[in-house]
Formats: structure tokens, C-alpha cells, sequence
């Protein structure tokens, strides 16, 4: 309760202070034809549009590509100021949030620098505060900028695989990222119609107030001319159920997949349903689990969109649904159209006849004979031999049978050298489905006490291997959150992280801009780091794509002209530490 306190405490905090900034700035309007381009490049092209589908969210902007080098300056879309500076070993890396006058905030994210003035705030703050991860909301007018203004250049920083700027538009108050390409804050070069590849349709039922989907039938689309599809046949629906599509977009210049805009569904002329990315709160963003078909979208690139309302929370993204999309044959239906449409306007158009056949359908399902209908507004729990699991009110985007049992065998699992198995292993559900919040997992456990200190749970990947979740031990059990269903079972990580410097100890480093460490670690993961230069904390940058850790000299704190004693210290998620000494000439 304290930790949800916390929470909405910043969250108020955050608002509050975006709508302070905003006011500050008031006294001229931006429009969103005025904005100008955030980079300072003659063309902007994108490389991952906003709202793409990933395996469990959307793409939260726009991606703009860089020319595959780093230093491209990144310049204001318009006046304002700088309210929000982040670093971060993960996401958008080094990020800065402009507010403008029109209520609006920009964030620009995966920087390799910031401007002067701000990157010596950032670094005296972080040497106040010893953090190496970092967000910062300076005072209001300390950096006011202009349109055009430099206020960084791009980079690969955080969750970056190649350089390039992630760009948002966000609508202050309420932190909603918005679609800047749809609304006309920018055009792209874009003629091409999206790609429809295929259809699918899934029966529903409802057995004791547990909604049960069925495969009922797919077919691939055809044409394709002037971007017009049909099937080769009429499809047969054999009873109430719904619609998925397979789709992609496309831009100029540009290979790959594309987000999906728009999506409306006619049957017999008259819409069923409406499919809008114009934008969301990150609070929607994990719908994209039940707006998308969750299995099949993680084999393919392209966009799988189930046309159904699954669940409620995920109506801000339906601006028109008649009957949550359901479609029922035996009412007597002829055709279906689905339209696709990209946020440059061109669209793509499947249209064929079906026809009703009750006779088509599936066998009739078989219920698990120990599964049980979990209702998913409710708080459920539930205890097989060795393993709690407890589910709850809102964990699930609906309601299931649930199932769990314990495997009568390990299974095939590649364990490393000081990973000790505590339990039994669990089928915890089916991994198939996705999970809204985590659940919790409490395996009955006789753990020596060397290595209570060092447990984790831990789930059997599709390759085979252990990934492990934070846990504790306590009244004979192993407890943690799982944030998805497979198979589970308690474990300890005794193995301290790896730690390989780039130098020799004892080298002179007086032409060098830095030192590195390749860090790593096999099971729990890297949890946190530090280092101090002759006893005195200093700054590092985490490269988590390539495993690396840099101090970048810092001449000010460490001096020059003499040898230097370096200590790493690298901590994994299961409390083991590594320990690095050293020394340079510099």
C-alpha cells in the first residue's frame, strides 16, 4: 500500500508540474501544422512508425532515422522549456522532455549527448546524489528553449538497436502520447497502400460465464490490385465469433513493417467496429496483448488484430463498436468488408460473402477435469501440493478455466554452474495467455540457509533455459511475482556477476577518453553497479546492447598525473557481487 502511495504520489507530482510548466509558457499557441522537424536533416524518414505492435505493447512514437551514425543535432520543435531530463540504462536511454505553450510535450529519447548547460546539471546532480541512472525535473525557466534550438544530439543510448531518435508528442496533463504523423505534426514520404495478408475467424461460446475461443477457419487474401483483396471462396462461419486480420504498412525508401492506423468493420454496409491509433496513456499501452491475436503476432512481423472488444479497459482505442464487434451468421449476414488504413491516408480493402454453416463447426470443447472457472473481477488462489498460486481481481484480461499441476519430471532445462533447483516444477496455466498484471507464485521449499539469501523463482523458456523473478524466503517458502503463466519453480543463483576491464591493470591511460568493462551475468541478471576512482564515487554509462559499462575520465574528481585505484562493484538480482580492483596511470 505504501509502495501504491509512492506511486500516485509521483504520478500527481508529475502532472502537477507539467501543467505548471505549461502554464508558465502560456501566452502564444503552436499549432500543429508549425511544429518543425526535430532533427536537422533536409528529409525525415521513420523507421518504426507510431503504434506498431510489439509482443506485449505499442510503439510509443516515432522512430526517425539518423543515416546509421550517431551526432545528428536534435533540435526544438517549438519554443518551450526543458521540464524533464532522463539516463537510463534501458528505454529511451538519455531523453529530454520539452512543455510548449500549447500544452504539449516533446520528448526526444536515445541521445548520445545533451547541450552543455544541461549535461553539467546532469552530472552535478548525479554526483550529488551517486546515481547513475537518473530523473531529473529541474526548476521552471532554468532551460528555456527556442524552435530550431539544438538541445542534444541523437544517439543508440538504452533499449537501442542502432542510432536513430525516438520522437513523441505527448498531451501534457495526462502524459498521452499521441500520433504526430495522423494529427499533421509531420509528413513522411508515403503513397503505399497498407497489405492485407489473410483472415481468421474464432467461434465464441460462454460455459459456465468463461468465454471459450475456437479456431473455426483462416484464409489467405488474394489480389491485391489497386489495393482491393477478396478470398478465393466464400467463408463459412458456423456460428457467433469473431474476426482477426493480418496486415502491414508500408512507407517509401523504407523496408519493413509499418503500424497499422485504422481498421473499420462492415458487415452487410453497416460498421461493427472501429480500430483507432491516434494515441494513448502508458497506463493502455499493455492492451495491445488483447487488441492483437497474443500468440500468433509473436511469429510474424506483421500487424494480427483481433476485431473484437476482449476487454473493457481497451474501449479507448474502439472509437465505434456495435455488439463488441461479435458477428452472429444465423442473423443472416452476405458480405464483410475491412478496411486498413495508414496515418498517411492510403488505404487497403478486403471484401467477401460468407456464408452460415452450424455444421462446420468444431468438436464441442472438453473442459480439464481439475480446471477451474476463474472469474477474472475476483481474487482467486489456489494450492497444488507444493505451489500457492494467487490470482488477483484484475490480473486477467477475462475470465478462464484455470489450470496448474505439478510435472511428474524435470523437464529439459540447461542449468549453469551454482544454480540450484529448490522444487518441483509447475505447469502454472498456459503461457498463451497473457497476463494483465502479475500473479503470485509461493513454492512450499526446504532451503538450506546459505541460500535463502539467494533465491529467485524461475520460468523454463521456450530455449530451454531458467529466466529468473526476484523472491524472497520465508515460513518455509519461496515467494515472487510472475508476470507470465508457464512453467515455474523455485531456484537460488550462487554465481557472482562476470566482470572482464577492457585494460590492463596498472596501464597508462592519458590518451584515452575512458575505461570499460564487459559485464554479465547468467541467471538473475545484472541488478546494479558502482565504482569509485581513489575511494571517490564516479559516473558510469551502461551500454546494456553490448553488455558494457564506461567511465568516461572525469580529470575534476580523480585529478591527473599520477596512478589511480579503480573499484567496480556488480551486484546480480539474487544479492551476489562481483569485485573488480584495479589501477591506471592517467
Amino acid at each position: 500500500m505504501k509502495e501504491m502511495v509512492r506511486t500516485g504520489c509521483r504520478r500527481l507530482r508529475l502532472s502537477v508540474g507539467v501543467c505548471l510548466v505549461c502554464a508558465a509558457l502560456q501566452g502564444g499557441t503552436a499549432h500543429a501544422q508549425d511544429y518543425g522537424k526535430p532533427l536537422d536533416m533536409p528529409v525525415l524518414q521513420s523507421s518504426s512508425n507510431f503504434g506498431k505492435l510489439r509482443s506485449t505493447r505499442f510503439h510509443s512514437g516515432v522512430d526517425f532515422r539518423t543515416g546509421g551514425v550517431e551526432g545528428k543535432r536534435v533540435l526544438a520543435v517549438e519554443d518551450g522549456q526543458i521540464y524533464r531530463i532522463g539516463v537510463k540504462p534501458y528505454g529511451y536511454g538519455n531523453v529530454v522532455y520539452v512543455a510548449h505553450p500549447d500544452g504539449n510535450i516533446s520528448v526526444y529519447g536515445h541521445l548520445s549527448k545533451f547541450t552543455p548547460e544541461v549535461e553539467a546539471y546532469v552530472r552535478s546532480e548525479r554526483y550529488r546524489q551517486q546515481r547513475n541512472d537518473i530523473d531529473l525535473f529541474p526548476e521552471a525557466g532554468r532551460f528555456p528553449v527556442k524552435r530550431g534550438e539544438v538541445i542534444g544530439l541523437s544517439g543508440n543510448s538504452g533499449n537501442s538497436f542502432g542510432p536513430h531518435l525516438h520522437f513523441e508528442i505527448r498531451e501534457g496533463a495526462s502524459q498521452r502520447t499521441v500520433n504526430p504523423i495522423a494529427r499533421g505534426y509531420y509528413r513522411v514520404k508515403d503513397d503505399l497502400p497498407p497489405r492485407i495478408f489473410g483472415v481468421s475467424y474464432y467461434l465464441v461460446d460462454t460455459l459456465m460465464g468463461v468465454p471459450v475461443h475456437t479456431l473455426a477457419g483462416r484464409a489467405a487474401a488474394i489480389g491485391g490490385s489497386g489495393a482491393r483483396y477478396t478470398l478465393e471462396a466464400p467463408m463459412v462461419l458456423p456460428g457467433r465469433g469473431y474476426f482477426c486480420v493480418e496486415t502491414m504498412d508500408r512507407k517509401n525508401d523504407v523496408s519493413g513493417s509499418m503500424a497499422t492506423y485504422r481498421i473499420v468493420l462492415s458487415v452487410d454496409g453497416q460498421t461493427r467496429l472501429e480500430y483507432l491509433m491516434d494515441g494513448f496513456t502508458f497506463g493502455e499501452n499493455h492492451f495491445a496483448k488483447v487488441l492483437s491475436d497474443y500468440v500468433l503476432n509473436g511469429t510474424t512481423s506483421n500487424d494480427i488484430f483481433r476485431l473484437a472488444v476482449l476487454n473493457e479497459g481497451a474501449m479507448p482505442f474502439y472509437p465505434r463498436v456495435v455488439g463488441r464487434g461479435l458477428i452472429d451468421p444465423a442473423s443472416g449476414i452476405d458480405e464483410v468488408r475491412i478496411e486498413v488504413e495508414d496515418d498517411s491516408g492510403n488505404t487497403a480493402v478486403l471484401t467477401f460473402p460468407v456464408t452460415y454453416d452450424p455444421s462446420a463447426a468444431a468438436a464441442t470443447v472438453s473442459i480439464p477435469t481439475d480446471a477451474e472457472a476463474v472469474d477474472f473481477r475476483r481474487h482467486y488462489s489456489r494450492t497444488t501440493d507444493g505451489l500457492k498460486v494467487t490470482i488477483p481481481a484484475g490480473a486477467l484480461y477475462e475470465s478462464l478455466f484455470y489450470e496448474q499441476e505439478q510435472l511428474s519430471g524435470r523437464p529439459a532445462v540447461t542449468v549453469g554452474k551454482g544454480t540450484h533447483i529448490l522444487s518441483d516444477f509447475y505447469a502454472v496455466h498456459d503461457a498463451s495467455v497473457p497476463l494483465q498484471a502479475p500473479v503470485t507464485l509461493s513454492f512450499r521449499a526446504d532451503v538450506p540457509e546459505e541460500l535463502r539469501e539467494r533465491v529467485v523463482i524461475a520460468r523454463l523458456t521456450d530455449k530451454g533455459r531458467l529466466a529468473a523473478a526476484p523472491a524472497k524466503y520465508a515460513d518455509g517458502a519461496v515467494t515472487g511475482r510472475a508476470s507470465l503463466f508457464g512453467i515455474w519453480c523455485a531456484a537460488a543463483d550462487t554465481v557472482n556477476p562476470t566482470v572482464t576491464p577492457s585494460f590492463r591493470s596498472g596501464t597508462d591511460m592519458s590518451g584515452e577518453r575512458r575505461i570499460g568493462f564487459r559485464i554479465s551475468d547468467d541467471f538473475s541478471g545484472v541488478a546494479s553497479y558502482s565504482a569509485t576512482v581513489d575511494g571517490e564515487w564516479v559516473m558510469l554509462e551502461h551500454d546494456t546492447v553490448h553488455g558494457m559499462l564506461y567511465h568516461y575520465f572525469d580529470d575534476e574528481v580523480c585529478g591527473t598525473g599520477r596512478r589511480h585505484e579503480v573499484e567496480l562493484r556488480v551486484t546480480d538480482g539474487a544479492g551476489n557481487t562481483a569485485v573488480y580492483r584495479g589501477s591506471y596511470y592517467r
